[in-house]
């Protein structure tokens, strides 16, 4: 899922064209990931550079990213060192993965400061280091003191040592290559991925130089969906034997990373609900099949009352001395019942009786534990679906949620303050018409008790845990239907599946289940529509 250093070099032409631009504000999204926004082509624009072991790159973004509370260190150094300051050149040497702005600013006393901004993405090595006009470190994201590498320190006060040169050839210029090696270990910039369609490429009869050629006049980004995953390069991949879609390079980078990095973020900052929300499914889970193994050794308790019975009906009530007594049940069949020698025959019937009212007691105990303890996993199993399709602010909701229940502990660190959005639910605009949902239980009960009128159209996935939505209309035509039901459905544990049923009526006849948790709903008057989920492409704005 990294880019490579081709796809970098396209990257930095597409931001060199936008130069220069005055860095108007530095906030950090998460310990790995910060946010330029820069004035450029007169416009203002979010340029984010991410440094995550899997998801870093640099690129424009159009997605809004939620900070992740106080900046550390070396993004307040920043702040104090560039903010304001003026990008005036951006290089790439050797086709590297690192990428070098070179930023004019004034200090303090108004006097002309240079300073370089180096961004390697190098996979688990990425890394932001900011270096002063005499080459050294002022600060990096991920410091390395001398005892952990010897030969490039990264620590403040350092000389800054420029990453090590590779003995690799230029691809657009190079022409002497041997097919039989690593095209890898022979050229600048190619990543595995690359080398891979280019050798199927060439054993399916393209010529290495046409292929070398698209690579040149790129300027679009190709990604290919494969299940759950995305693969993507500057040329469509062939080998993987799958049909490409081609996108501006920015967007392609949104498309691909934003999901991906919010629920690394989701773990990172809410204290990794996802791990919380499995301990408590799996616990349960086995709650609920000891309790029914537990249920079904106390459905004997009829057999229990039966022998206190048949005991009553001997002749002597008051013999005792027997180990044991058959005589015959109702059926007229042969039954041995033990006794306790110690007791009569009347004392063993009611030891019988005894146990059958503890059976039968418990047997309703258990039955109500069993209840709860389904209930249970049913509400942090849609948690947990919650969490596949959440961003910061909804599983930050989702923290306080299990917080309000008592599940958590609210803790002394103070959670990052929320948008100041009225509702905080997400809307899609449909034709003529505004279609609302939420991704969270809170959300699910703000938009239907709260926000959406009584004869307002209402969808749900049908027996998945998903999202609430409505349309603001309480006939809408076909077209609106299937679109609602897809969200509906999308939005859902559904959404993998096929032909998913999704049940619609008016938002009046929607009641909340008395002494029930968030999101949970009975409706009457409804109908349903059976979907083949697909990815929702339309602009979904927070409100």
């Amino acid at each position: 899922m990294a880019i490579d250093g081709i796809i970098l070099n396209k990257e930095k032409e597409r931001l060199v064209k936008s130069l220069p631009m005055r860095i108007n504000r530095i906030t950090q999204i998460s310990n790995d990931d910060i946010v330029l926004n820069v004035h450029a082509d007169r416009i203002r624009k979010d340029l984010i550079i991410s440094t995550h072991s899997l998801y870093n790159r640099i690129h424009f973004t159009k997605m809004r990213y939620d900070t992740s509370g106080e900046p550390n260190a070396f993004v307040m150094g920043l702040r104090k060192h560039i903010n304001n300051g003026i990008i005036e050149e951006i290089k790439q040497i050797n086709y590297d993965r690192y990428l070098v702005f070179y930023i004019r600013n004034l200090d303090d006393l108004y006097d002309t400061k240079h300073y370089r901004l180096h961004i390697e993405l190098m996979g688990k090595y990425a890394n932001i280091i900011l270096v002063d006009e005499n080459n050294k470190i002022i600060d990096a994201l991920k410091r390395i003191p001398p005892f952990e590498n010897n030969k490039r320190t990264i620590w403040p006060g350092a000389d800054f040592i420029w990453p090590e040169k590779q003995d690799k050839h230029d691809p657009f210029i190079y022409q002497e290559v041997d097919f039989d090696k690593s095209l890898v270990s022979q050229l600048m910039g190619f990543s595995p991925l690359l080398q891979k369609e280019v050798f199927y490429r060439l054993e399916n009869g393209e010529k290495y130089q046409d292929i070398i050629d698209e690579l040149a006049k790129s300027d679009k980004l190709y990604i290919t969906e494969l299940d759950e995953t995305m693969q993507f390069h500057i040329i469509p991949l062939k080998h993987l034997g799958q049909a490409s879609n081609a996108y501006e390079p920015d967007d392609g980078f949104d498309l691909i990373y934003y999901d991906l990095e919010e629920k690394a973020r989701i773990k990172e900052i809410t204290g990794d609900l996802f791990k919380f929300t499995q301990r408590q499914i799996k616990h349960y889970q086995e709650k609920i099949n000891k309790l029914n193994e537990t249920l079904e050794s106390a459905k004997n308790a009829q057999e229990l009352k039966d022998m206190g019975d048949l005991l009553y009906m001997y002749g002597d009530l008051d013999k005792k001395g027997l180990e044991k007594i058959v005589t015959k049940d109702y059926e007229d069949d042969d039954i041995t019942i033990k006794l306790d020698p110690k007791l009569s025959i009347k004392e063993n019937a009611n030891k019988y009786y005894n146990n059958y009212q503890k059976k039968k007691r418990s047997t309703k105990y258990l039955l109500e534990q069993i209840d709860i303890a389904q209930n249970e996993y049913d509400y942090f199993s849609s948690l947990l679906e919650q969490l596949q399709i959440a961003n910061f602010l909804d599983a930050q909701m989702i923290k306080e949620e299990l917080i309000k229940y008592g599940y958590l502990k609210a803790g002394n660190k103070k959670m990052p303050k929320k948008k100041k959005d009225k509702y905080h639910l997400y809307q899609i605009k449909f034709k003529d018409h505004l279609i609302t949902f939420g991704k969270n239980n809170i959300q699910n009960d703000t938009l239907t008790f709260k926000y959406a009128h009584g004869d307002y159209m209402w969808f749900h996935a049908q027996s998945y845990h998903g999202a609430h939505v409505c349309v603001d209309t309480s006939t809408p035509d076909e077209d609106t239907i299937r679109f609602c039901a897809n969200v509906a459905a999308y939005y859902s544990k559904g959404r993998y599946s096929s032909s998913v049923p999704v049940d619609y009526c008016l938002n009046k006849d929607i009641k909340k289940i008395k002494g029930s948790k968030a999101g949970k709903v009975s409706i009457r008057n409804f109908k349903t529509i059976f979907i083949d989920p697909e990815r929702v492409t339309s602009d979904i704005v927070a409100i």
